[in-house]
């Protein structure tokens, strides 16, 4: 409402440059001229009165000619009328181009102006607030599909199109929207095109009333090879296993994805219920499998015990409810973690314990290495990729073996990243 309260006053001011002009000259030459030709009849009138009374003229010619002069005034001020009505005749004119220029503004701000985006910023930072109702999102909805077609390269409107199609329910538009950013994204933007195929898979999910096909099970699974720790992937394919009747590969998943998720998210109580339902289901040869996996990893169990607490410097710096991710990389090999736990901690310092049953891979394990480095990083975007603004401190090298374990060690966490 502000915008268009100054895009009125400038339209005003605009149009009033039309108008002020024309009526300031239009009065001021006309009472110039006026002026003059009342002082050149004067003077005219003063030299016949002087010719007269130095009996230079007659008396009959002083009527003659004092009557020639006042016709003249006369004559004189008909013409100028004439030409001022003249001139004032293209009046009607003004009118139409203050129309056209008051139209015109507006279709060019509406092609070239930022209308658009100032809406959209608006009704967002409303979206945050109490007062966003169903009527808000769709005039959001149709603001960011205006903008897709002005801007088609734009990322960022591409996502929010995903996720407010998905969050309203429309699911088949949420992945046209998540398609948008993939087709956009720079070929070497790897974890943000992770990001957008594990939303544009979840969507899928819900467009094909809660199935998931192959091509979008194989997405899932480019998705956890570019980043093992996605957890919406982790779920999916551990609903898709559960569904085909993979029980063993569903408690896999799902065990991961439980590692990654604080002990007080809410979430966490569904997918701890969804491992024992799928305990429930599997054949006594299927959990033998299991149960082998078990044995094999206490066999060979390396864990190590982290103690993570804050330096003094960087106490205030960090929030009340924090959410830390401690993970175990090896020193030499695969960038990805051998062992990751998620915590929320409100209370310092927390200790936790990192084994082989938290790997993301079943040939990354803390046990297949030697030397490994461990991080304990608190997370300002809530996710585990280091960002800039984390918190985080680390372990330096580490020699490992499972004669030494559990490996104890207290980990201080003392610097932000650049």
């Amino acid at each position: 409402m502000m915008l268009w309260l100054w895009v009125a006053a400038l339209m005003v001011l605009a149009v009033g440059f039309i108008f002020i002009p024309l009526f300031v000259k239009f009065n001021s030459e006309s009472i110039k001229r006026e002026e003059n030709n009342i002082s050149i009849y004067k003077n005219q009138l003063a030299e016949l009165e002087a010719d007269k009374e130095a009996h230079r003229i007659s008396e009959e010619d002083y009527q003659s000619q004092s009557l020639e002069i006042q016709r003249n005034l006369l004559n004189d001020t008909q013409q100028e009328n004439s030409i001022t009505e003249n001139r004032a005749s293209g009046r009607w004119m003004m009118p139409i181009l203050a129309m056209a220029t008051i139209l015109g503004s507006l279709w060019v701000y509406q092609e070239i102006g930022a209308e658009n985006e100032v809406a959209i910023s608006d009704l967002l930072k409303r979206s945050y607030q109490g007062d966003f109702n169903k009527e808000d999102g769709e005039q959001l909805l149709s603001r960011l599909q205006i903008q897709s077609k002005k801007t088609p390269k734009d990322v960022e409107n591409w996502y929010l199109l995903g996720r407010l199609n998905f969050d309203m329910g429309n699911y088949d538009q949420a992945v046209l929207g998540f398609s948008g950013v993939l087709s956009n994204l720079p070929q070497d933007a790897k974890q943000d095109q992770a990001v957008a195929m594990a939303q544009m898979a979840q969507a899928q999910f819900f467009a094909n009333d809660r199935n998931l096909d192959k091509a979008t099970q194989s997405m899932l699974h480019q998705v956890l090879k570019i980043n093992p720790q996605e957890t919406t992937s982790l779920g999916l394919l551990g609903v898709a296993a559960f569904d085909s009747k993979d029980f063993v590969n569903a408690i896999r998943y799902w065990q991961r994805l439980l590692a990654l998720m604080p002990a007080n998210n809410p979430n966490a109580v569904a997918i701890q219920g969804g491992i024992e339902k799928a305990r429930s289901q599997l054949s006594a040869s299927d959990a033998q499998i299991l149960n082998d996996e078990i044995s094999q990893q206490s066999l060979s169990a390396t864990s190590i015990v982290v103690t993570v607490d804050l330096d003094e410097s960087i106490k205030s710096k960090v929030p009340k409810d924090a959410d830390l991710f401690v993970l175990a990389k090896a020193k030499s090999g695969p960038p990805m973690p051998l062992a990751v736990k998620r915590l929320n901690v409100k209370k310092w310092p927390v200790s936790v314990t990192l084994d082989d049953s938290m790997a993301m891979m079943e040939s990354l394990k803390l046990s297949n290495f030697k030397e490994v480095i461990i991080t304990a990083r608190i997370s300002k975007s809530g996710v585990g990729n280091a960002k800039s603004g984390d918190i985080e401190g680390d372990s330096g090298v580490l020699a490992i073996s499972p004669e030494k374990s559990p490996l104890k060690l207290n980990i201080n966490i003392s610097r932000i990243l650049p």
